[in-house]
This record gives structure tokens, C-alpha cells and sequence, in this order.
């Protein structure tokens, strides 16, 4: 008899699971996430027109200026500097004589030149390659 009670308990349980059974795995299945890829198409309409930028040319451009004297801490700024024969060659054509270099090193580099009658002073940016021009004094006569 207690054999015939857990058999029939055991029957009725199973039989319960296999009714709910279906009803479970259907709702189960909304739930199920497909991994397949789906392809997306973008389709564009060439009808509308594209809208362009208008630049207002009465507004002038304010252009900044970068100064390189005070530079960015996270930034290197690399200038080459000139060569020293260019200052002589400069001086030359400008019609000085007797031209002596005195100092190609640091930032300025340092000439002496005659023209005419006159000693002159000339100081060339090694960077920039400006000369400044200085007149000295009266040439001696002998």
C-alpha cells in the first residue's frame, strides 16, 4: 500500500510537470535573445538638397598668432638657426667693405664693416636672420 501511495503520488506529480510543461517553454521563448547579426541598411534620399556653409565675408577672420617666445609646456618648438656666412654675404651686397665677423655664437651674431667713409656696427638675429645696422664713427685717415 505505501508502494501504490508514492507510485501514484510520483504519477500525478509527472502528470502535473507534463501540463505545465508547454505552458512554461512558451513563455520561456519570448525570452530567448537571437545572436544572429542583422544587417542594417542605410538608404540616403538624394532628393533633399545638402545644406552648405555660408561664410559671412563682412565679419573679418580673427587669426591667432602663435608666439613662440612663450611656448606650451607640452610643446617643442624647433627653429633652425641661420648661418653666419649669411649676414657677411648680406653686408657684401649692401655695399660694405672690409667686413670682419666678430661673433657667430648665441642668438645674435656680430660684424664689423666700413662703407665709405664710416665704420659700422652690424648685429644679425641667428634666428630671424634680421640685421640691425649701427653706425660706429669716421674712418681715420693715415
Amino acid at each position: 500500500m505505501f508502494k501504490k501511495s508514492i507510485l501514484s503520488l510520483t504519477a500525478a506529480t509527472l502528470a502535473t510537470l507534463m501540463i505545465q510543461t508547454p505552458v512554461q517553454a512558451g513563455d520561456s521563448s519570448a525570452k530567448i535573445r537571437d545572436h544572429r547579426t542583422t544587417v542594417e541598411l542605410n538608404v540616403r534620399d538624394h532628393r533633399t538638397a545638402k545644406q552648405t556653409k555660408v561664410r559671412d565675408h563682412r565679419v573679418p577672420v580673427q587669426v591667432q598668432t602663435r608666439d613662440h617666445r612663450n611656448p606650451r609646456k607640452n610643446e617643442v618648438v624647433k627653429v633652425a638657426r641661420k648661418d653666419c656666412r649669411l649676414g657677411y654675404e648680406h653686408l657684401r651686397r649692401s655695399g660694405y667693405t672690409r667686413i670682419s665677423i666678430l661673433d657667430c655664437k648665441g642668438a645674435e651674431y656680430a660684424y664689423l664693416a666700413q662703407k665709405n667713409h664710416g665704420i659700422f656696427g652690424a648685429r644679425m638675429n641667428a634666428y630671424s636672420g634680421k640685421v640691425k645696422v649701427s653706425f660706429i664713427g669716421v674712418v681715420r685717415s693715415h
